[in-house]
């Protein structure tokens, strides 16, 4: 019986595939292989892809499983560990480009109804396609790794340490080259988060701390815009997804570049991104350090953003949503809460699809999840009213991650997120459970117990003491 369904599995393999579903389902794994940044597995996909195109054998089917296997995909090419990937029909491709002009011009009208029109046209078209991602990244189950709050204190020390030059630069306020700002935002927000630690546990090393923490504020106040966002750098030659960009803006003339930096707000709402993440660093710094400047320098990034109006990518609307939020849990100002509501009206809400996520299949992805629950966290922590619905979306919303992570492993670094959602919602069991989890696996990524690394984004280390498990 057994070698009769071994057979059977084995005919069913060697059938052709589709040439288009071959097709499709090479280039998702070339783009999984490329995000895992594993060259050999990039060189395997795209062998197989100039075999394919010559012509299509018959085993096809069986190669392609073969390679989806190594590459993390499960064979058919359309998910990974049971977790479902964006596999859209040629038509819905095409009635989507549509979908997406309508949207944005929808998000340019600032009317929320006409917002709401355009998504809901969207959900129609893709089904339940919506809120699936384009891609995902494999997880892992970390090993249980725990520390005291003191030794995760030291550890966060300790891999800062072990990034040796360009931390020793940056306490001089000596920018790094070719280095987007939100860099020297994580940072600065890393040194807040564990500037209380350091103080209870290594005051020794607080010096070291607060000119590290004055150093980045003073790169992001230096080139801090006079509208008040945040540049980009000029990454052309450098960086070929990022200078194509910086090329088709410079030849629309919708950017300005100066001094090695695109000083123009991006036409496209990307600034919204390094702005809401140095504001909201700036903010928490100046209130952690007592400096007046970086606050004022928070503020004025936030007074920018009251004056964008929403982009149909979704996250980058959340980045102006938490720093707006910030904003106002620092200064009270009902501007900003004002600002922050529309914004998540008129950009956040809209989008989100019945699976929790929110509807285009690049904002589905769950790093720019992570960024819109965060937003949804940091908004519900100020409001009063409005608490109910932002709950609406924020439950599923973290649902929808909870059951990655039981399925896959943890999959992104998100333990502030989660602890910011633990205090909204503080008997969720698995909640827990994913906080232990997430805490571990940011342990494991910087040591083995001897020797020490920044594995992890600092902001993200930098959190860990706050988690009471450990």
């Amino acid at each position: 019986m057994r070698f009769f369904l071994l057979f059977l599995t084995c005919v069913s393999l060697a059938q052709a595939a589709d040439p288009a579903d071959a097709e499709a389902r090479l280039k998702m794994a070339l783009q999984i292989a490329r995000e895992r940044n594993d060259r050999s597995l990039v060189i395997q996909v795209e062998k197989l892809g100039r075999q394919f195109k010559e012509t299509l054998p018959s085993d096809a089917e069986a190669q392609l499983a073969v390679l989806e296997t190594k590459v993390g995909i499960d064979p058919s090419g359309w998910s990974m560990a049971g977790q479902p990937l964006f596999h859209p029909k040629a038509e819905m491709l095409e009635k989507q480009k549509i979908l997406d002009q309508q949207l944005k011009e929808a998000m340019a009208s600032d009317d929320e109804t006409k917002v709401k029109l355009a998504t809901q046209a969207m959900l129609t078209v893709l089904g339940d396609q919506a809120g699936l991602p384009d891609g995902r990244r494999l997880g892992k189950k970390p090993k249980g790794m725990k520390l005291s709050e003191a030794e995760s204190t030291q550890l966060f020390l300790k891999a800062l340490n072990s990034l040796g030059s360009p931390i020793k630069r940056l306490m001089e306020a000596k920018p790094l080259p070719d280095q987007m700002l939100r860099l020297y935002g994580y940072t600065l927000a890393a040194c807040a988060e564990i500037q209380p630690f350091v103080l209870k546990h290594q005051p020794a090393e607080l010096a070291d701390l607060q000119r590290l923490a004055k150093g980045c504020a003073s790169i992001l106040i230096t080139l801090q815009q006079p509208e008040g966002h945040l540049p980009f750098p000029d990454l052309r030659g450098k960086n070929i997804r990022f200078g194509d960009m910086i090329n088709r803006q410079l030849q629309a003339r919708t950017v300005q570049v100066k001094d090695g930096w695109i000083i123009t707000a991006d036409p496209d709402g990307g600034s919204q991104f390094d702005t809401g993440v140095c504001g909201v660093a700036l903010l928490k710094a100046g209130e952690v350090f007592k400096d007046a400047a970086w606050t004022t320098a928070g503020l004025k990034a936030a007074e920018w953003a009251m004056t964008q109006k929403c982009c149909p990518n979704f996250n980058y609307n959340a980045f102006s949503v938490s720093l707006l939020a910030e904003a106002y849990r620092h200064h009270h100002d009902e501007r900003f809460l004002k600002a922050a509501l529309h914004k998540f009206h008129m950009g956040v809400a809209p989008g989100q699809a019945p699976n929790g996520r929110w509807i285009d299949a690049h904002n589905a992805r769950t790093v720019y999840h992570i960024i819109i629950l965060r937003a949804l966290g940091d908004l519900a922590t100020v409001v009063k009213a409005e608490r109910a619905e932002i709950d609406a979306l924020a439950k599923p919303a973290l649902k929808a991650l909870l059951d990655e992570f039981d399925a896959m492993g943890i999959t992104v670094e998100a333990l502030p997120e989660l602890l910011t959602a633990a205090d909204l919602y503080p008997d969720d069991i698995r909640l827990k459970a994913a906080i232990s989890s997430m805490a571990s696996s940011l342990i494991e990524k910087c040591t083995d117990g001897t020797r020490v690394k920044m594995g992890a984004q600092p902001n993200q280390l930098a959190v860990v003491p706050r988690v009471k498990s450990n």
